[in-house]
């Protein structure tokens, strides 16, 4: 995960990189400045660990920000920050640090805007220690850091030109931050590097507005020519020609043969004058041989009808189960009609979910049960592509939330069973559904026994 982190960080610098040169010479925007808060949310990025390891720590930073356009689109922002971090250890040896550190931080960002709603952040940072001290004592740690360390970082800036932005970008530490005098110092190649997210707001208080550009002069008006008698040499005179510029002939006043339908193919070689069309069909528009709204040579299924969606062809049925494609829960899988196109436990292998019991009054499942259940490791083997959902219910006997406590219970105890069977958890997922949507009657005890149930449903995998 951290490389990944580190690469898409290189990525986004790399970008900034390449659009500086890209950049051409326009009128550039007025410079900005503002106030801005944010959420840290950090962790030390430690090397050659030993079993010194750090989770996410929150913390909060508060600063004011400047905005120098450098091209239209490329702009220099410095930042002053006023950060707090917090480092939460995991292991916890004796000696780590686990407190708060408190930095004046100071990005210098180059900012690349896509447009007015959207902006590429990236550039180095420098961070002046402030303070440290540990969570669980009173004392205060600054010695073993460096008093100023550095980092690179790059993000997204949301709402980039209007009042209120929203901002987020990871910082990469690239500097180690203990002294000589740190615990760890003489244990082996052991680095604290910062790494983090910082997602914030920020608020625009001054812009300079700069000027549109003129617009351009009006084109110039370009003279009238007076055509000759005969200007376009038809045998036509202008006096009688509707087309004098044109060459027709005197059957059509002096005009080309006409083309009603504007296709290039003229009214007398034209089978379709009124319709636009192609000349390989002699005027007429491509044919739709199946009636179905798409032309014959886009038409994939030309002589049977379809829809555009599927390039003129029916709806798919991959699986050949009689249930189509977009119908069909298990497009990919062989089911049945009667259950959306997936397979089913109980016509396929048997299963009767009724037999599948829990002891009263919990959610720990009968040996009979456990039998039962194989032939649902055996579907779920048979078919890899397909995911179960088991969804656990009660009687209306006790209150409503024991019963959802319990049924989810239920589902679970069954998706445990299942797990140890070597069914992937994410092919499983499970609910709780408590005393809703009964069965059977709750005024008796036989119906109370067959409320008492989990219900299965296979889907296929997305």
């Amino acid at each position: 995960m951290k490389s990944l982190k580190l690469t898409l960080l290189v990525a986004v610098i790399g970008l900034f990189s390449s659009q500086v040169f890209a950049q051409a010479k326009k009128t550039k925007p007025g410079i900005s400045a503002g106030l801005l808060g944010a959420v840290n949310l950090t962790e030390f990025r430690v090397t050659n660990p030993r079993g010194i390891d750090y989770k996410t720590g929150t913390g909060w930073a508060a600063g004011i920000w400047f905005n120098l356009p450098l091209t239209q689109k490329l702009s220099f922002e410095p930042q002053a920050q006023w950060s707090v971090l917090k480092y939460v250890g995991n292991n916890n040896p004796q000696g780590q640090f686990a407190g708060t550190i408190q930095y004046q931080s100071v990005p210098l960002l180059l900012k690349y805007t896509v447009s007015k709603d959207f902006s590429f952040l990236a550039g180095p940072q420098v961070d002046f220690n402030n303070s440290l001290k540990n969570d669980n004592s009173n004392l205060y740690f600054k010695r073993d850091f460096i008093a100023i360390s550095a980092a690179v970082t790059a993000g997204v800036e949301l709402f980039s030109q209007r009042k209120v932005q929203l901002y987020g970008r990871y910082i990469y530490g690239i500097s180690d931050m203990k002294t000589t005098q740190n615990f760890n110092a003489n244990k082996g190649n052991i680095g604290f590097y910062n790494n983090g997210f910082q997602f914030g707001l920020k608020v625009k208080l001054y812009e300079k507005k700069v000027a549109a550009p003129p617009p351009p002069p009006p084109a110039p008006v370009v003279p009238v020519v007076v055509a000759p008698k005969d200007t376009d040499g038809d045998g036509v005179i202008d006096d009688n020609d509707k087309c004098p510029t044109v060459k027709g002939l005197a059957k059509y006043q002096g005009c080309p043969i006409p083309d009603t339908d504007k296709d290039g193919i003229n009214d007398e070689q034209d089978k379709c004058p009124t319709v636009a069309g192609l000349a390989k069909y002699q005027g007429c528009p491509v044919p739709d041989t199946d009636k179905d709204g798409i032309n014959d040579e886009e038409d994939k299924c030309p002589t049977v009808a379809g829809l555009a969606r599927y390039n003129g062809c029916p709806i798919p049925d991959t699986d050949g189960d009689g249930v189509n494609d977009e119908e069909d829960k298990c497009p990919t899988v062989k089911g049945t009609v009667e259950n959306n196109g997936c397979p089913e436990l109980k016509k396929q292998y048997n299963f009767d979910n009724k037999k599948v019991l829990f002891v009263t009054g919990s959610a720990t499942l009968t040996k009979a049960s456990k039998v039962e259940l194989e032939k649902v490791v055996k579907a779920m083997n048979e078919y890899p592509s397909l995911k179960l959902y088991v969804d656990g219910f009660t009687d209306n006997t006790g209150s409503d939330k024991i019963n959802k406590a319990l049924s989810l219970k239920r589902a679970n105890s069954v998706k445990a069973h299942l797990f140890s069977k070597k069914i992937a958890a994410d092919r499983l997922l499970t609910d709780g559904k408590g005393s809703d949507s009964p069965i059977a009657d709750n005024k008796t005890a036989k119906g109370r026994a067959e409320n008492r149930r989990v219900e299965f449903r296979v889907r296929e995998l997305n």
